[in-house]
């Protein structure tokens, strides 16, 4: 399928650097999250915001700015991906509830964190753009497959077996196996 440019004919060149310049401002924190989420590292995340911005901007005369945030989600995206392409870590967003009553507490959070953290980074490159996507950013599946420029069926195949991949690596935090030790304890 042939890839299809809306172009937007704004009445004067301004209009569009600024309409371009308050899209990214306002969407530059959430762009910073997909791209923290998807590339991990703490350095290269901006690396990916910048350089997508930055091709945006190079042809900003093409698009409409007027509700910019899928173009902007996508350009991240895409650029995240194109960066991980030779394989790199990911993390997800250090954005977390404290709730932690302990010093121990907090040492079991870390440690849950971390392994989750681990264990979609393993994950291949686009159930892991998927699952982000879905998961974080609470994006419906035809915004995702728009993203990621693939079909709703192949992202929803996507997230399921992230999903599934996730489930095994984390099963000694699943409430099922939780739930069969304190049987067990129960029996003793």
């Amino acid at each position: 399928m042939p890839h299809i440019e809306r172009t937007f004919q704004p009445s004067a060149p301004q209009d569009v650097d600024e309409l371009f310049e308050k899209a990214v401002a306002q969407h530059a924190r959430r762009l910073q999250a997909i791209a923290r989420a998807i590339v991990g590292n703490r350095a290269a995340p901006e690396d990916v915001v910048q350089q997508a911005v930055l091709n945006l901007y190079q042809h900003r005369h093409r698009y409409d700015w007027r509700e910019p945030g899928g173009l902007l989600k996508r350009a991240v995206v895409n650029e995240a991906l194109r960066l991980l392409r030779p394989p790199k870590m990911a993390m997800v967003s250090d954005e977390q509830p404290d709730e932690s009553t302990s010093p121990v507490d907090d040492l079991i959070a870390e440690e849950k964190v971390r392994d989750v953290r681990q264990a979609i980074a393993r994950l291949p490159d686009h159930f892991r753009a998927a699952l982000v996507l879905c998961e974080y950013e609470n994006l419906p599946y035809a915004q995702i497959a728009e993203a990621l420029g693939a079909s709703v069926p192949q992202v929803k195949t996507w997230i399921h077996r992230a999903r599934r991949q996730l489930e095994k690596s984390l099963k000694q935090y699943s409430g099922r196996e939780q739930g069969s030790r304190a049987d067990n304890e129960q029996a003793d």
